[in-house]
């Protein structure tokens, strides 16, 4: 993971982490030391050094999970699953000062830059790994996202694990390599910035980094995370053009899937063209028949 994106307490490893643990409000960044440890501490807090994100694409997350949803009902993650749409999950907690919020805004910002509804075209799903949260904090949390994506609280489901004091939680963490940790100095969560889509069936499909996200990106993970029941014809021809790059951790072009598409139009020019040909032939000899 690079700095920008790993968290201590809900901010950023690099610009914000200072302004975490010594609590300086919103000066500038770079004024700031390039960390801050809680006083009396000469090592990097041990969170810090446990924090990571470690991919498990194809792998399947565990069935039989049960959470708390915002009305204090039991909810399956079994059922979400279900649905035969790819579902977008974050996990964080709902006190996070900052990063939790921008990977949520983020997420709501690339839904709709791409014009990818919540509930219509993927469902959405935040789970809080704090298993001291309650459902007050996630309702609340849930109604502020709800309403900047424009969709109703019930197409973007929050979550808590507090009944099995956050086991749930930490399973599915665990599935998809969600590596986090409490430091109970600073009583926060340190934690990467990552979301993660889970193709129908519970299959782990692609991971998001960061707080912002290309719309290209977004769109064709959206995509190929709904095995192409999600988005237009252009999409699925586009994601045939495009492959995601493990290094990047972008879709990058894929010269192949040009040359296909390349090849493909050609084929349809000569035949086009043949057709032509052959029915000026074929007026052509009755022509001479006639005559």
């Amino acid at each position: 993971m690079t700095a920008a994106t790993r968290s201590f307490g809900g901010l950023s490893f690099g610009s914000f982490v200072a302004l975490s643990l010594l609590g300086s409000g919103v000066a500038r960044a770079e004024k700031q030391p390039a960390l801050a440890f809680p006083a009396g501490s000469e090592a990097p807090l041990a969170a810090l050094q446990d924090i990571d994100v470690i991919e498990h694409l194809g792998d399947r997350v565990p069935s039989h999970l049960t959470f708390t949803d915002t009305d204090g009902k039991s909810v399956s993650l079994d059922a979400l699953l279900a649905a035969d749409k790819p579902v977008l999950v974050t996990l964080g907690y709902h006190r996070c000062p900052m990063l939790c919020s921008l990977v949520l805004d983020g997420l709501v910002k690339a839904m709709k830059d791409t014009k990818l509804v919540a509930g219509r075209d993927l469902l959405a799903l935040d789970v809080s790994i704090d298993p001291s949260e309650d459902v007050a904090l996630a309702k609340s949390t849930q109604q502020r996202v709800a309403t900047a994506a424009g969709v109703q609280p019930s197409d973007w489901p929050f979550w808590v694990s507090t009944a099995d004091k956050g086991a749930a939680a930490r399973a599915l963490a665990d599935a998809v390599g969600f590596r986090y940790k409490y430091d109970a100095q600073s009583k926060q969560f340190a934690h990467d910035a990552v979301a993660f889509l889970i193709a129908p069936g519970g299959i782990i499909s692609r991971y998001l980094y960061g707080v912002e996200y290309s719309s290209r990106d977004f769109r064709l993970a959206v995509v190929e995370a709904g095995d192409g029941r999600v988005g237009t014809s252009f999409d699925k021809v586009l994601l045939s053009c495009y492959k995601y790059d493990p290094v990047t951790r972008r879709y990058a072009p894929f010269v192949f899937g040009f040359m296909r598409i390349g090849a493909g139009l050609v084929f349809v020019a000569l035949a086009s063209l043949m057709t032509v040909l052959w029915r000026k032939e074929l007026m052509m000899r009755k022509q001479r028949r006639a005559a």
